[in-house]
């Protein structure tokens, strides 16, 4: 009896999973370094060349992480329509996302982790469902994006009517890693 006692109260830091648990989320932290860098400019000509590093970027810059593109070609605001209205003060925000997949592998996009839009008052909005993704349900972001391939479409966010300094940001994955940050100008 005594020796089933002790090894139950061996501490939860000399024990095997423990350290497993440590290792996985300094191998996260470690590979958390990526910064994004502008590519290029949403043109006609659709033109990609290497820009200078920033840290924040503006609609139409085609901004790279890791192994993706990130372009925001359109932004929209609504009041809704006959059946669907934002919240009272509250209005829809639409942007029109390309993201590419300039990897080997395939990559998978989920809005609800990856994106959100911000105000300059600090004040953080998750993607929501809007106007746009009513009219348009097959030209969604979510699901994964083949290597060498993109995806386009529009992701709402409903934001207050008074709301300024908005930027989006896109997480390069839900685990953390980095994020790319967009002035939406407004």
């Amino acid at each position: 009896m005594d020796n089933v006692e002790k090894k139950s109260k061996k501490k939860f830091y000399k024990r095997w999973w423990f350290w497993l648990l440590v290792v996985i989320v300094l191998i996260i932290i470690a590979s958390s370094g990526k910064k994004p860098e502008k590519v290029g400019q949403n043109t006609p000509a659709d033109v990609t060349a290497k820009v200078s590093e920033s840290k924040e970027f503006k609609v139409g810059d085609q901004v790279k992480m890791g192994s993706s593109i990130v372009t925001i070609n359109k932004v929209e605001y609504s009041q809704g329509g006959q059946y669907t209205k934002p919240a009272e003060g509250n209005e829809w925000l639409n942007l029109n996302i390309t993201i590419e997949n300039i990897g080997k592998s395939q990559q998978y996009v989920t809005t609800l982790g990856q994106m959100f839009v911000r105000d300059g008052q600090g004040n953080s909005y998750q993607v929501s469902v809007t106007n746009k993704a009513l009219e348009n349900p097959g030209f969604g972001l979510d699901g994964q994006i083949i290597a060498n391939s993109k995806r386009t479409g529009w992701v709402g966010f409903e934001i207050p009517r008074s709301a300024t300094g908005l930027k989006f940001q896109y997480n390069d994955n839900i685990f953390g890693g980095g994020n790319i940050i967009i002035d939406l100008d407004r």
